[in-house]
């Protein structure tokens, strides 16, 4: 291993809300020191999808065996077991690979990494994404020389003094998909049809799926078009109620996917999305000024995906409606008039570009490698 190298840990778990801020960061600190040479490594749950997504983006990844304590009855106990014993396995890697520094995007095996690295004398950051912070974040804000935030705290989960509103860091190829562009591309098509944009977050939603299920026979009367994240565990039941609205198998090849990686080319052509308030989705929906339905999932911790949409809905640039709510609203007709009044979407997609931190990522490389400078000096 080059002595000389700039080291850096970068660790979370879980789904891609996580996950995808620490890729972006990843690759902002490799453009930052494109001429210099750096050593990035990924730290994760063996659970999750931070290893496949990692190695796409070319990073090391190593696994943890650690799982969440929260709603797991006895078998708490073992994740507190697999906790303790994933600390000490963190303590072990970082003696080997000697980073610099360590910076966590939340999740229980950043909570072992971070820790860990506290231990080591090790300069630590966390980069929290939503509006309430997870169980793992909030006790590590205490031992952190530094806070990320997506969005205002609120709640006074951290120390004011430790904390930083960078956003919430975005892939690079979502983030140069602005307003501008995406009023560009609709003048280069001038036959494109409405585009609506469905996701559940990277591991789906079964009740964003069933409604959109409950739309189909709309969209296709009215010839909108979709393009739908639907995950993988219910793709078989969304691609059979294609099926059974009459779409051919190439129509739905190019609608329904398990998991998108190019997201980008979603929201390039996205007139509205319907979607979850993770906060990833919150990221890319405000940098690339998509008008959107918030539907959270009621069952988040903290119910943060709900105070994640209010951010949006109090500067109207979306709407929020809970899963309760959906029963008392005729959807089909409110989703036709929203694509029929250009100038409310217009309006929306304004106030939900100003919102945004495209720059999200850079400035959470910067704060990381100003805090090694400084150490070093």
């Amino acid at each position: 291993m080059n002595t000389k190298a700039l080291r850096i840990i970068l660790t979370t778990g879980g789904t891609g809300g996580h996950i995808f801020p620490a890729l972006a960061v990843a690759s902002a600190l490799k453009k930052i020191h494109a001429e210099q040479n750096i050593e990035l490594l990924f730290v994760g749950a063996n659970y999750g999808k931070e290893q496949e997504l990692s190695k796409k983006a070319n990073l090391d990844f190593y696994g943890l065996d650690v799982r969440g304590f929260k709603g797991r009855g006895l078998r708490a106990f073992s994740a507190l077991f697999s906790m303790l014993k994933a600390i000490k396995e963190s303590y072990t890697l970082l003696g080997k690979f000697k980073p610099q520094a360590v910076i966590g995007f939340g999740g229980y095996a950043c909570f072992a990494t971070v820790f860990a690295a506290k231990l080591r004398g090790i300069p630590c950051v966390i980069h929290e994404q939503n509006a309430i912070p997870g169980l793992a974040n909030k006790v590590l804000g205490h031992f952190v020389k530094t806070i990320c935030l997506s969005l205002p705290d609120k709640n006074h989960s951290f120390n004011k003094q430790k904390s930083i509103i960078t956003g919430n860091p975005i892939r690079e190829d979502i983030g140069k998909i602005s307003p501008a562009l995406k009023t560009e591309y609709r003048a280069n098509h001038p036959q494109k049809k409405d585009h609506v944009f469905i996701m559940g977050g990277s591991l789906g939603a079964t009740s964003i799926n069933s409604l959109a299920i409950d739309l189909l026979a709309t969209f296709r009367d009215n010839g909108i078009e979709i393009t739908h994240q639907c995950g993988q565990k219910d793709f078989a039941r969304v691609q059979e109620a294609y099926r059974s609205h009459g779409f051919s198998r190439e129509e739905i090849d190019t609608m329904l996917f398990a998991f998108i990686d190019n997201m980008a080319d979603c929201y390039k052509k996205a007139d509205l999305a319907l979607c979850r308030a993770g906060a990833t989705s919150i990221a890319e929906i405000t940098a690339t000024g998509t008008p959107a339905i918030f539907i959270p999932f009621p069952h988040a911790a903290n119910d943060h995906q709900t105070e994640n949409a209010r951010s949006l809905e109090k500067h109207k640039a979306a709407f929020l409606f809970s899963e309760n709510e959906l029963r008392n609203i005729d959807m089909k007709q409110f989703v036709l008039e929203l694509l029929a009044d250009k100038e409310k979407l217009k309006h929306m997609s304004k106030a939900s570009y100003e919102l945004s931190h495209v720059d999200a990522a850079d400035k959470v490389a910067h704060i990381l490698l100003d805090i090694i400078s400084n150490k070093e000096k």
